[in-house]
């Protein structure tokens, strides 16, 4: 393969994180009318994954193009709404959209390509941005990615589900590909796979701080950078399902970070600028006169040593045996947000 192309793909990849983490430190996106994130909702993401490909074989590669290109139009207009307004979000997006099928009309695939990765680069932005600030957790992209890696790796090594479906698309515009080389063997990296690359990232800052989100960052950039190696010494030389390498990773970082910091922050605290959730090991040692001062009133059967949320008013919401875990029981249960977490002694 190309090795300067696979060069440049690192590259693309690690940009749109850069834009994706640019775009979440400024831009406030419009909160969504939904609820928080439940499992029945991943559930649902995931299900959709894995049947898109098998509703989209049955249908004419035309239809399919068209249909991603309407999925594409509308996901780059709402990311650029809160940049330049809705207007002339849609004169953009309708504008971009209208070239690049236009471009295909002509037989101008460089331009094709280059018009689908633009767009796909700006929505995939998007989207992980409105996921990430809508309130989906780091444990619930765990759980994606998890699921995730099983399906790509039956669907890529197992079947043919995914060969047939790019050799539906290829060559087409909107193709659910960022590819920078033509051909049957294009350099380039899936949708699916690119949405997490730069969601995780964003929902480790949320949650769980900067260096959180700079450790997902190097190893998404690591691990599309290491499957290129293989690809350009000709160690592959097929489609290779970067999730079954990528999802270990990032349930691994989720279950490092969580046991470490014992929780992570909610939708609502990052966007009050809480601090990010401390280490286990720095809040083993609670002020006594703080728990004193609140005048707390805990219930009789909580035992010596647990730790409670406490919300305005002093009122104890949530028990727990750490911190992170008091303030999650306190959100399960449908309550504000704790302001302090305290031991009782």
């Amino acid at each position: 393969m190309n090795g300067i192309a696979l060069v440049a793909l690192s590259c693309c990849v690690a940009l749109i994180m850069v834009a994706a983490g640019a775009y979440l430190a400024r831009i406030d996106m419009p909160r969504p009318p939904v609820g928080l994130y439940t499992p029945a909702d991943v559930a649902v993401l995931c299900a959709g994954v894995v049947l898109a490909p098998l509703l989209y074989a049955r249908l004419p590669g035309a239809w399919v193009a068209a249909l991603f290109g309407l999925v594409l139009c509308t996901a780059v207009q709402f990311t650029l709404a809160p940049l330049c307004g809705g207007r002339w979000a849609w004169l953009l997006a309708l504008a971009a959209t209208g070239a690049t099928a236009g471009a295909s009309f002509g037989d101008m695939s460089v331009a094709v390509r280059a018009g689908t990765g633009v767009l796909l680069a700006v929505a995939v932005v998007g989207v992980a941005n409105l996921w990430a600030q809508s309130g989906m957790r780091s444990d619930q992209v765990a759980a994606l990615a998890a699921v995730l890696t099983c399906y790509d790796l039956i669907a890529t090594t197992l079947t043919h589900v995914t060969a047939d479906f790019f050799d539906q698309v290829r060559g087409r515009p909107f193709a659910p590909l960022l590819a920078l080389t033509g051909g049957t063997r294009p350099v380039g990296v899936g949708l699916g796979d690119l949405l997490l690359l730069v969601l995780f990232p964003l929902v480790a800052a949320k949650a769980y701080g900067r260096t959180a989100a700079l450790l997902a960052g190097v190893v998404g950039v690591a691990v599309t950078s290491a499957i290129s190696a293989l690809f350009a010494l000709d160690a592959l030389t097929a489609g290779f399902p970067l999730l079954t390498v990528l999802g270990p990773l990032i349930v691994a970082q989720h279950l490092v970070w969580s046991r470490r910091t014992g929780g992570e922050r909610s939708t609502a605290e990052w966007r009050a600028g809480a601090p990010r959730p401390a280490p286990r090991g720095r809040d083993r040692e609670p002020d006594p006169a703080l728990i004193a001062a609140l005048g707390l009133t805990a219930p009789a059967d909580l035992p010596e040593g647990a730790w409670v949320a406490v919300a305005d008013g002093g009122r104890i919401v949530g028990t727990g045996a750490s911190a992170g875990l008091a303030r999650r029981n306190a959100r399960e249960r449908g309550e504000p947000t704790a302001v302090v977490a305290v031991r009782q002694v």
